[in-house]
């Protein structure tokens, strides 16, 4: 795996570099790899000296745009970098079709840079085989190693140039379970300062405090252990509440029906449809995250949690412990005793200014600028390979 160098150690990609990314999830899609991309570039623009001769955002498809309408960050003062983006309304299915069939206007679609990024490990060889020297992807989420996704994941992975991961953890299962030469890959911090800029000065920890599950309703997040957990802390939780906040996803049917059997039903709360404006307060003013989870290869969603001082309880991944260390409490979902055991704590805790002030400083050197400009030290190196 290829390090992040010291800060000034390796430069940026050269003067005359260009740079594509795919954009299409910013507008698209408002968590995960939607923001991943918004903050990805509103850093890069802002990175003051000679970071790229261009950047350029292609955008493609015909989905719903939920941001559209949103600040994307590509204007102001403060925007140092050029920067220019395009859009082409044809559905992806299409291009990728045109891709392999070697017609159609993908060729020509990004105006011929020097590396195109990937917001993920899409189809590596999919709809851009322009004039782009090497291609690049972030990779956050990692299959099953021995299923179809995974197969498909390792060739799509194989042939990229270079691939950047937010976790030693997932640069040593993508070698060891997908075949990727070590050299190829790049490790980079993840962002978690997005919600600053919009969390109201001042804004108090909600009472009664709220224990929050963020993310979408999926059984590899485990909503029913959280429900379980909280049902098992009984008196233990006080006048506490818990708050779901994700859109629906493959579990969503299996909690509404538990909910509806459940005894602390009254203290539940679900945001099914979450807006991303209303996003800031509602963890800010949380007090603890209990994120239970399967082969998450990013530590986001803790750190997003503890930089505004949330206790975070975990399930024991590789990439949380990396991150946050000592600091989280780790649990096994299966085991609802254990992890009502912890909530009781960390609600406890909760009250305490010095934990949270703990927490924040955790999370604190993972901002975007510094995820940015990672970035920029990987493509000068994958740049300047032979």
């Amino acid at each position: 795996m290829s390090e992040r160098p010291p800060a000034g150690a390796a430069g940026r990609p050269r003067a005359g570099a260009s740079v594509a990314l795919d954009y299409t999830a910013a507008a698209g899609h408002a968590p995960g790899v939607g923001r991943y991309v918004r903050e990805l570039v509103r850093a890069l623009v802002r990175e003051p000296g000679p970071a790229l001769a261009r950047l350029r955002l292609v955008e493609v498809g015909r989905a719903p745009r939920p941001m559209a309408g949103a600040p994307l960050g590509l204007e102001g003062p403060e925007v140092v970098q050029p920067v220019e983006h395009r859009r082409l309304r044809l559905p992806r299915r299409l291009l990728a079709l045109g891709a392999r069939l070697g017609v159609g206007p993908h060729r020509n679609l990004d105006g011929g840079c020097d590396l195109f990024h990937h917001a993920a490990p899409g189809p590596l060889a999919g709809w851009l085989p322009s004039g782009a020297r090497v291609r690049t992807a972030a990779v956050a989420e990692l299959p099953v190693p021995g299923s179809g996704a995974a197969e498909a994941f390792g060739e799509e992975a194989r042939a990229a140039a270079g691939l950047l991961v937010f976790s030693e953890a997932a640069a040593i299962a993508l070698s060891r379970d997908h075949g990727v030469d070590g050299s190829r890959i790049h490790r980079v911090p993840v962002g978690t300062d997005h919600w600053e800029r919009d969390v109201p000065e001042g804004l108090p920890r909600r009472e009664p405090r709220d224990v929050l599950v963020l993310g979408s309703i999926r059984r590899s997040r485990e909503p029913l252990a959280a429900l379980r957990a909280f049902e098992a802390l009984g008196e233990g939780a006080g006048s506490a509440r818990l708050l779901f906040v994700g859109r629906p996803g493959d579990a969503a049917g299996d909690l509404r029906a538990a909910l509806r059997a459940s005894p602390v039903a009254g203290r539940v709360r679900w945001i099914e449809a979450p807006e991303e404006a209303r996003m800031p307060g509602a963890v800010a003013g949380s007090s603890v995250l209990l994120h239970l989870a399967h082969r998450e290869a990013t530590p986001v969603t803790p750190l997003e949690a503890a930089r505004h001082g949330l206790g975070v309880i975990a399930s024991p991944l590789p990439a949380f412990q990396e991150a946050l260390g000592e600091h989280a409490r780790y649990v096994d979902a299966g085991d609802p005793a254990a992890v009502a055991s912890a909530l009781r704590d960390a609600l406890e805790e909760s009250a305490d200014d010095a934990a949270r002030a703990r927490m924040r400083r955790v999370a604190a050197p993972y901002t975007w600028q510094a995820c940015a400009r990672a970035h920029l030290d990987a493509w000068e190196t994958i740049l300047g390979r032979p």
